[in-house]
């Protein structure tokens, strides 16, 4: 609270507080009114493309299913899985757009339930079991049977998304025979549900901005960032783990693998 203004110096010292107050409300209020205007363009936008863009899908794997079985169709089809891929990575980049913008929302709401990661991890691994062996690959959930349960409060759809994100990472640019681990522990008041791979590793210069959206890395240790490699899925695991009260971290180095973490609070079963 200001004192009332004067008419020596300490009043014009008044007055001036009072207008800079002014001023950073003013800029406050217009910056709000701003970043709700680029959430809300950019969810309707996301919105408005996500039908064109299955549409064209849907036609692309029509005309390739279709020409498939004929020989004189070799050279079209290589063009029609062009185009398939690229609208592929278009749509989910559209996709991740519109949930970034869907988890920046202030009135966004978690719905947590207790949960065992350790479990949760188990299913992850069940879902990426043929694309690992496809790739060959080695996925495994590492547990610890002498520790404490790892119990806590998750969103278990979007944690499931944070962690499912964290392996497509690794696997982007995990080179066959190569092994992902995923681990879920107790540590303190805390849980902590890691990714390691033993893949190419990630550079010194990439790891400070690994998170930030959009970022690409400029050398080609560093994994993809997920999402269509627009630098959208790393961005999403760390506002999700934000949304939890938690922490995300990387260990790496170039050669020599990468480990995630994801550090949430833990809860009591």
């Amino acid at each position: 609270m200001l004192p009332p203004a004067t008419r020596d110096e300490f009043g014009q010292l008044t007055g001036a507080f009072v207008m800079l107050i002014d001023i950073c409300r003013s800029q406050w209020n217009e910056l709000r009114r701003l970043d709700h205007f680029r959430r809300e363009g950019v969810s309707n936008l996301s919105h408005d493309l996500r039908s064109p863009l299955t549409a064209t899908t849907a036609c692309l794997e029509t005309l390739d299913g279709r020409w498939a079985a004929d020989p004189a169709r070799a050279d079209d089809r290589r063009l029609v899985e062009i185009a398939l891929r690229n609208t592929r990575n278009a749509a989910r980049l559209v996709q991740s757009l519109g949930d970034l913008a869907k988890l920046d929302e202030p009135e966004f709401k978690l719905r947590p339930e207790l949960v065992d990661a350790g479990e949760l991890i188990d299913d992850i691994c069940i879902r990426f079991a043929e694309r690992t062996a496809q790739q060959n690959v080695a996925l495994s959930a590492e547990h610890d049977a002498d520790a404490p349960a790892p119990f806590a409060a998750l969103d278990i759809e979007l944690f499931e998304r944070a962690v499912a994100n964290l392996v497509d990472n690794a696997l982007k640019f995990c080179p066959p025979g190569a092994q992902i681990v995923l681990s879920a522990r107790r540590a303190g008041g805390r849980v902590e549900v890691s990714v390691a791979d033993t893949g190419p590793g990630i550079s010194a210069a990439d790891l400070p901005q690994l998170f930030d959206r959009f970022y690409q890395s400029r050398t080609s240790a560093a994994p993809a960032t997920g999402e269509g490699g627009k630098g959208l899925g790393l961005a999403i695991v760390k506002r999700i783990a934000e949304l939890h009260a938690g922490t995300v971290t990387v260990a790496s180095e170039a050669g020599a693998g990468t480990k995630v973490v994801l550090s949430v609070p833990a809860a009591a079963p």
